[in-house]
């Protein structure tokens, strides 16, 4: 078989010692220290390529995962180290946690739009290479905690002598069915990008912080040595479905050319990445130990410089992939309720409308609910269940429910002992409605943030398709019959934090939306 050799990365070639840029095609002029660190000329970018750092799954049993946790703990006391040293490093662990966050509010990650994955991938890359310089181990790459496969905390995190613990309502995602198979399996289906990118946030992203709860469910999360394992499993979601399952990103120029900011590099200089230079950081920057997501599995790595090219070429190039809504039924503008209290939402459809959302081809459209909320609660030790057609719904009833259609959480609650942040008016959506019933609704830059606070739009999907498929089967949904969603909140630990609670929804639709036909593998 023959192996990837400088000569296989045309496209790679340094133009110049003095710039050390390079041209990709598709991508532009990109700095070569970006993707690489740095680097001598093509045969050393080409080795750096084939050996990149590895990120493997978190588990017990394994040398080559215990050494990459030894890596960690000495890369968070040398980081936490710099606090206290020299508060201005940037690299320092307080410093870096801040980036996303502080205890009263988010600050520049991004959060409920179209930049969720590619803002967090060059965050996670930065804080990698930092930890790779600290320790003097370049081949280092971050863990990544796959909670479908191994929902317990690793031991490591839990040793209350060490740097990586820190106090967390649980210990374990087991009773979270937002990180089952049933759940991703779906998901991991969707091959829109922007669709998939909000379900993997809303859902098991999410959930997972906020199940696990203190600082992880925090505007603070960051602070905590487990945010990194978590988001790192959330990248290789991004990968998977991209690399192995073979779906295409969306080549929109607004999308690829959005600079995500506010990063420093391994010697803590500021650094920035486009959402378009993030797509192939998977594969010249780093490599994930490939498992199992739901029912897809492990796959082979590629050794082939042929398959390498074909697969750099499709992940580089993208595709002409937008959020586009063929037909969208608003159901309300506006509605407030306790969450102690589900809420049921009817519409009164023409025939027209009716046979538009029901009667959906589902090999062709997909059937989702847009759901929009004014902020975010006080409290999110609760998800929200969402039912089609069952008003007598409640907390009690079950996820096996046929009338059951899919879920979502809220992220983002100040940290233990810090003050609620003010009060926000109700944020931008992340994305505008279309003009008119089948034109494209391409992802714009989302409103800058502001030095010091950012507010995320809390807005949410959920795919009603298998749902509405399987009562039409059933009879339940026929010509006639009311079309009803019921919102229903359920809290983590059988009781709810506080039931006074309120959410403020600004809006929900029933949207239809096109497949995605991605190309057959070669």
């Amino acid at each position: 078989m023959e192996t990837l050799r400088p000569s296989d990365f045309e496209d790679l070639n340094p133009l110049s010692p003095f710039s050390r840029r390079i041209f990709i095609k598709g991508l532009g002029f990109v700095s070569v220290a970006l993707l690489m660190g740095s680097l001598g000329g093509c045969d050393q970018l080409a080795d750096a390529i084939k050996n990149r750092p590895t990120r493997r799954r978190l588990r017990t049993g394994s040398a080559d995962v215990d050494a990459d946790i030894d890596t960690y703990r000495q890369g968070v006391t040398l980081m936490k180290g710099l606090d206290s040293s020299n508060p201005g490093d940037q690299r320092g662990w307080a410093n870096q946690a801040a980036i996303h966050g502080v205890p009263a509010h988010f600050n520049f990650c991004e959060h409920g739009t179209d930049h969720f994955f590619d803002w967090h991938r060059a965050y996670l890359l930065n804080f990698e290479r930092i930890i790779q310089k600290l320790t003097g181990k370049p081949k280092w790459g971050l863990p990544y905690w796959n909670w479908n496969q191994n929902p317990d905390i690793h031991p490591a995190f839990l040793d209350q002598t060490s740097v990586l613990f820190l106090a967390r309502s649980r210990t374990s995602m087991s009773g979270s069915f937002s990180i089952t198979t049933a759940t991703l399996d779906p998901i991991m289906a969707d091959t829109n990008f922007f669709t998939f990118s909000n379900q993997i946030e809303g859902t098991p992203h999410n959930n997972t912080h906020s199940f696990i709860g203190g600082t992880m469910g925090s505007f603070a999360s960051a602070q905590d040595p487990l945010f990194w394992m978590h988001h790192c499993m959330v990248d290789y979601c991004w990968a998977k479905w991209n690399i192995d399952l073979n779906n295409n990103n969306t080549n929109d120029a607004t999308w690829s050319n959005h600079v995500n900011s506010h990063f420093v590099d391994a010697d803590g200089n500021p650094t920035d990445a486009t959402g378009g230079i993030t797509t192939i950081m998977p594969l010249l920057s780093y490599q994930y130990e490939s498992s199992a997501i739901g029912s897809s599995p492990a796959a082979a790595a590629i050794t082939s410089k042929v398959a390498f090219e074909k697969l750099r070429k499709r992940v580089q190039d993208g595709a002409n992939i937008r959020f586009e809504i063929k037909h969208r039924v608003r159901l309300a503008e506006a509605a407030r309720a306790s969450i102690g209290k589900p809420l049921s939402l009817e519409t009164k459809l023409t025939p027209q409308d009716f046979a538009a959302i029901v009667n959906s081809n589902t090999a062709s459209e997909r059937i989702f609910a847009s759901i929009q909320y004014a902020n975010l609660p006080a409290t999110s030790d609760f998800s929200v269940r969402v039912f089609v057609n069952l008003p007598t719904a409640n907390s009690g009833t079950s996820t096996e429910d046929p009338h059951y259609a899919g879920s979502f959480a809220f992220f983002g609650v100040p940290a233990p002992g810090a003050a609620p942040p003010a009060a926000s008016p109700s944020p931008t959506p992340a994305r505008p409605t279309p003009p008119a019933r089948g034109a494209a609704a391409p992802a714009p830059s989302p409103t800058p943030a502001t030095p010091g606070e950012h507010r995320h739009p809390a807005k949410f999907l959920v795919n009603l398709t298998n749902t509405m498929q399987k009562l039409r089967s059933r009879g339940d949904l026929k010509e006639g019959t009311p079309l009803s969603l019921q919102l229903v909140p359920a809290p983590f630990g059988g009781k709810f934090e506080r039931e006074d609670t309120e959410l403020e929804l600004s809006g929900i639709e029933i949207v239809v939306t096109p497949v995605i036909i991605n190309p057959a593998p070669q």
